[in-house]
């Protein structure tokens, strides 16, 4: 009986031993609450969806805090970002809520720090959001955050890039059709989720995937920018993509748009809500699952002079974009025979490289998932390059060139003297061989040649040119005959367009002999090439007989439609296979 005393008054005595600790945990735990969480919803123009949940606390912070998302929404996160009005903060991810379940929970680490208001963004895939064509859209998203403490009022919002027509959210407390909501005393661990019917203008939403972009950050002599952007975008679309929308700095101008093969796009530039927007109209639509690059060219503010040096001063790495870019690369290229003295390789982070070559350094910034929400939180977002750069290098590499050619015309006119050859014989890749039947330059085909994609891209570029020639050669024939021009200026404008021609021609013809002696399927192509071309002569031949008769009323007019609908077709069924030819050369090269 005494033992069992002894050992209730032990226990007794450790139990008030631990209390005030116990009690001084709890009082830490509940030293803050939650007035206000507004849990913004934004769906890009991309598809995919940012969580951002902008908190309200009073009392002080323990140095972590904790929030969740439901856990079927854990295999979409591709970026959290913690951040206040002055820092960003460490994430944790992946971390468990308390002894509940079923959560995806992220601990931020405050570092010392005491926020009272602070936001936690999360960066989804665009696999929330389904495409039912023509701007109706099906979303998913987490009704409300998943916090430790309950907060005592809930604002809650969906935003899109244009307003919606309509939209229609299913929740468990009750259906809305508003795009804004509140929840009063939105208990702890809550796990909701919720799905919305959308619609909105049609192309406002374009669920695709930016793959990659590389900005190329050109310097010239004078300190000028040129900036080329090429987007490597995937298109999951269930409708056709027609045309894409591009965020640019800005202070953008001079904006060009061109496609993989380097055909000028169609561009339209609207600035709204500091955002510059570049909608960009294509030559090819594309399908669910297909990709295509575009490159973007302007101009941006310059370097400045200061002293002896260039300064780049804040200069934005990445813009207010309006989608997910999943690997970002920034290079900056100062000019030949620059330097770069800030920032040095010691203050550069992984991200950042500085490569020196023999006569260029370059600066290279990488960065992955970039979205809107890196614009906005305060991180590093700008770099401030500066580099030294002498104007003596300006001269120095078409100095060396003409020493070089200076030097090697000596020698060869000292060997030429030496030698004098009684015949002179030449080796020559290629043989050129006047013909006067199709007044083509032809050469001999170029055994065991093998097509690289430059020869291809050469091949098709300079086809694609002499189509464009031969049309403006048409219109400039069709002024003459109008009087629209005087006689002299058309025989100028003829000659000229005829002498671009003939080289192009010439060019063109050299890589068909290469294509000719490859292996694989060149040959034949050239040879279907061949065919076609000379179908397209037939038929332009044909036309241009039947017109001629038809005015000196030659032929009866019956006849004469018949006659030239049937070149009419035989000229396009030419063009067709042509066009046929080009495009399955190019597909080689993607």
């Amino acid at each position: 009986m005494k033992q069992t005393i002894v050992t209730l008054l032990i226990v007794s005595l450790l139990f008030l031993t631990i209390l005030p600790t116990l009690s001084n945990d709890a009082t830490a735990l509940t030293s803050y609450n939650i007035n206000q969480v507004d849990h913004t919803i934004e769906v890009l123009y991309s598809g995919n969806v940012i969580i951002t949940d902008t908190i309200y606390v009073t009392g002080k912070v323990t140095d972590t805090f904790t929030i969740a998302l439901p856990y079927i929404y854990s295999t979409e996160v591709l970026k959290v970002l913690a951040y206040d009005q002055n820092n960003v903060y460490t994430v944790n991810l992946g971390v468990p809520m308390g002894n509940h379940s079923g959560f995806y929970g992220v601990k931020i680490n405050f570092e010392g720090n005491l926020p009272s208001i602070f936001s936690v963004a999360f960066v989804l895939s665009n696999r929330l959001i389904i495409d039912q064509g023509n701007g109706n859209f099906v979303v998913g998203f987490p009704v409300y955050p998943s916090l430790e403490q309950t907060a005592t009022t809930c604002n809650v919002e969906i935003k899109t890039p244009s307003a919606p027509l309509s939209i229609s959210i299913g929740k468990e407390d009750g259906n809305i059709t508003e795009t804004k909501y509140t929840k009063k005393d939105l208990p702890p661990y809550t796990y909701a989720i919720a799905e919305s019917n959308l619609q909105v203008t049609s192309g406002a939403i374009q669920s695709s995937i930016i793959n990659s972009l590389k900005r190329e950050i050109s310097i010239d002599t004078i300190g000028s920018l040129n900036a080329v952007d090429t987007y490597h975008i995937t298109s999951n679309t269930s409708s056709t993509l027609t045309s894409y929308v591009l965020c640019l700095p800005m202070d953008a101008t001079r904006i060009e748009a061109k496609d993989t093969f380097g055909n000028t796009l169609a561009t339209n530039v609207n600035t709204d809500r500091n955002l510059c927007l570049l909608s960009v109209t294509l030559v090819t639509p594309m399908t669910s699952g297909q990709s295509t690059d575009l490159m973007v060219n302007y101009k941006l503010p310059g370097a400045k002079l200061q002293g002896s040096q260039y300064v780049l001063s804040d200069f934005e790495l990445f813009t207010n974009c309006q989608y997910v870019v999943q690997q970002a690369t920034m290079t900056f290229n100062p000019p030949e025979g620059a330097t770069i003295i800030t920032p040095q390789v010691n203050q550069l982070d992984s991200s950042s490289t500085i490569t020196r070559g023999a006569y260029q350094d370059a600066l290279t910034v990488k960065a992955e998932d970039i979205s809107a929400i890196d614009y906005l939180a305060p991180q590093k977002n700008t770099i401030h390059l500066t580099y030294d750069y002498n104007p003596v290098w300006v001269s120095f590499r078409p100095t060396f060139w003409a020493a070089l050619v200076a030097l090697l015309g000596c020698v060869g006119a000292v060997v030429y003297r030496k030698r004098k050859p009684k015949t002179e014989s030449y080796e020559m890749e290629y043989i050129y061989i006047p013909t006067k039947i199709t007044n083509k330059p032809v050469f001999e085909t170029v055994k065991g040649a093998h097509v690289t994609s430059t020869i291809i891209r050469e091949f098709t570029d300079a086809y694609e040119d002499k189509k464009h020639l031969n049309t403006e050669l048409r219109a400039v024939d069709i002024k003459a005959q109008k009087g629209k021009i005087p006689r002299r200026q058309y025989k100028a404008q003829r000659s000229a367009i005829e002498t671009r021609i003939d080289s192009l021609t010439r060019n063109i013809e050299r890589h068909k002999a290469i294509f000719r002696g490859a292996s694989g399927s060149y040959p034949d192509l050239i040879k279907q090439l061949d065919v076609a071309e000379s179908e397209l002569e037939e038929a332009e031949e044909n036309m241009r007989m039947l017109q001629a008769h038809r005015s000196k009323g030659e032929i009866p007019i019956e006849s004469y439609k018949k006659n030239i609908a049937d070149a009419q077709k035989l000229r396009d069924k030419a063009e067709s296979v042509m066009n046929g030819i080009l495009m399955r050369l190019r597909e080689k090269i993607r």
